[in-house]
């Protein structure tokens, strides 16, 4: 697995071909969009032209200046959970979308099964190492729009 990088890289990474307006997209991830999220993300927006941030992002208000440097209207974050507290009250006074891609698991163990089961269906899969040699196969059902983040606990 390699580590992410220490400061913040932006790159575009795809644009709906012939068109010239656009839906400006600010994606937060080390990994690049499935196919699957892209064709999710025309379907709803039309055109669309997404920036990728990787590295080291210092902050969800720099996420933000970011976007707003780019025109982005919509943010993907993969982030800590305090990022996305932030992001949810800052982004949309900004008038920015925050979309979750929820990824359901499909598979944890092995490789050679990952790599399989991406192979089934490489537009929607994505398998990751994590420690121990561990894989997991992650699967693109849907993106999901960020309203609020509330966490609840009690005393232990």
């Amino acid at each position: 697995m390699t580590s992410p990088s220490l400061t913040p890289k932006l790159e575009p990474i795809y644009t709906t071909p012939d068109n010239e307006t656009r839906t400006v997209i600010l994606w937060v991830s080390r990994h690049d969009p499935l196919p699957a999220q892209i064709k999710a993300l025309e379907a709803k927006l039309g055109a669309i032209e997404i920036w990728k941030l990787s590295g080291v992002v210092p902050s969800a208000d720099y996420v933000v200046e970011t976007a707003e440097k780019l025109g982005a209207k919509v943010i993907v974050p993969v982030l800590p959970l305090s990022f996305i507290v932030r992001l949810a009250e800052v982004a949309p006074r900004k008038g920015i979308t925050v979309l979750f891609a929820k990824m359901e698991e499909m598979h944890r163990g092995s490789k050679e099964e990952a790599e399989k089961l991406v192979r089934e269906a490489p537009d929607r899969r994505t398998a990751v190492e994590y420690s121990g040699g561990v894989w997991r196969v992650w699967e693109f059902k849907q993106f999901e729009k960020l309203i609020r983040v509330e966490i609840v606990t009690e005393p232990w």
